[in-house]
């Protein structure tokens, strides 16, 4: 027989939705509604992340054709004019990436060039950790979107305010108190009882309730665990609710984004409160045969944001999201001898949405004009990205979160 410290540990692993849950996460996401973090465009806006990992390369992603130096730094791997998809007389973007050009010629797409920070780190673990953290110059164990959620009282009535719809608890979410659930797969985010008796498992999910709800006094640890479990039972219930509610006729792509975005729609179309989403996929670190890695890997992005949006319109939904990309860092101006390009500096984001104010931010970084180390000189601090989209978007005070006020962008 399992001890009350061994179902906790193990409850808090991987839990279920029941109607026998604590009714504090509907009264929560029904508090969303009326929000506690206001923006201009109201208290029910979403931002959803996508981190691209690996170093997308952003001199093939908005390709700069008709710029100084691009050819004679990319012999091999320069795209033509009549190639790209035109953004500008000098710029276009990829020519996968027809979905995202769409929606950038309809205004949903806002391009800030030349992203970066001072004193850029090549490495990838260092480098993700800083746009984790907003923390250039220190190292921090708090993300900059765990310091949003702690400087909204909302964020702590819903256990469900933020997710993480990655493998694992993405640091930009962890730390300060915050507590954000994991969400990789819809069917595995449930407390897996023995299928062989079902008559069983109201019981069990009624005992875990009880054990969760009990006082337990000075025994600190038990305690976190059992509010830890009693929150991932109740906001469990709630997406497992939302994804046997959800239908949808948009067919998304194969591709691993797509999956993640679909689970967003998903959970947004179960009217959750949610207003934080995180995804992430890889691939983007192209030291050889880039031209056909990229490809893929832009065309997969590109026609899961169509895909998304497209759903997000037929739920009623696409008005309150604004999505933003981030690489952890761009690659070399110039191509190295694998058809590839090594560890680079600043790159292009994206925000992409019906509400963004399309176009282009910022001037394109100069292929000729480089740093010390022959690497492209960053124009806008990644900060003010983030802080332009905290303000602007979420109604969130960005020098709480960021620890000082960055000059708007200007996409929202």
């Amino acid at each position: 027989m399992l001890t009350r410290r061994q179902f906790l540990g193990q409850s808090a692993l991987a839990l279920a939705g029941t109607t026998l849950v604590p009714p504090f996460l509907a009264r929560a996401a029904h508090a969303a509604q009326e929000g506690s973090a206001v923006s201009r465009y109201g208290d029910e806006t979403v931002l959803v992340v996508i981190q691209m990992s690996g170093g997308n390369d952003g001199l093939n992603t908005v390709v700069p054709y008709g710029l100084d130096g691009y050819r004679d730094a990319r012999p091999t791997l320069a795209m033509n004019e009549h190639e790209v998809l035109p953004l500008t007389d000098r710029l276009g973007l990829h020519p996968e990436m027809s979905g995202l050009h769409e929606l950038y010629r309809a205004g949903r797409v806002a391009i800030v060039q030349g992203v970066g920070y001072p004193n850029p780190n090549l490495s990838h673990f260092r480098s993700l950790d800083i746009w984790h953290t907003a923390a250039p110059d220190t190292f921090e164990s708090t993300g900059w979107l765990a310091s949003s959620l702690a400087a909204t009282d909302l964020a702590h009535e819903n256990p469900i305010y933020a997710a993480s719809v990655t493998d694992g608890l993405i640091r930009a979410l962890h730390g300060n108190g915050a507590s954000v659930p994991t969400i990789a797969s819809l069917p595995a985010y449930q407390l897996r009882t023995d299928g062989r008796y079902p008559n069983d498992r109201p019981g069990r999910l009624g005992y875990a309730n009880w054990v969760c709800g009990l006082d337990y006094g000075t025994k600190a640890l038990e305690g976190q665990i059992a509010r830890t479990a009693a929150t991932a039972l109740a906001s469990s219930e709630r997406v497992q609710q939302a994804a046997a509610a959800y239908t949808s006729l948009v067919e998304y792509p194969a591709f691993p984004l797509a999956n993640s975005l679909k689970t967003v729609a998903t959970l947004m179309a179960g009217e959750l409160g949610t207003r934080i989403y995180y995804v992430a996929f890889g691939g983007f670190d192209t030291h050889s045969a880039q031209p056909s890695a990229q490809a893929r890997l832009l065309g997969g992005f590109s026609n899961s944001v169509a895909a998304f949006f497209a759903d997000l319109g037929d739920l009623g939904k696409a008005e309150n999201v604004m999505l933003m990309t981030f690489s952890e860092f761009g690659r070399r101006v110039n191509e190295n001898g694998s058809q590839g390009t090594d560890h680079g500096t600043a790159g292009p984001m994206f925000l992409i949405g019906p509400r963004v104010r399309g176009g282009l931010y910022g001037e394109h970084p100069s292929l000729t004009d480089l740093d010390s180390n022959k690497n492209l000189q960053f124009g806008i601090d990644f900060r003010a990205v983030y802080g332009t989209a905290l303000e602007g978007w979420l109604g969130a005070d960005q020098e709480t979160v960021l620890g000082a006020s960055y000059e708007s962008v200007g996409f929202v």
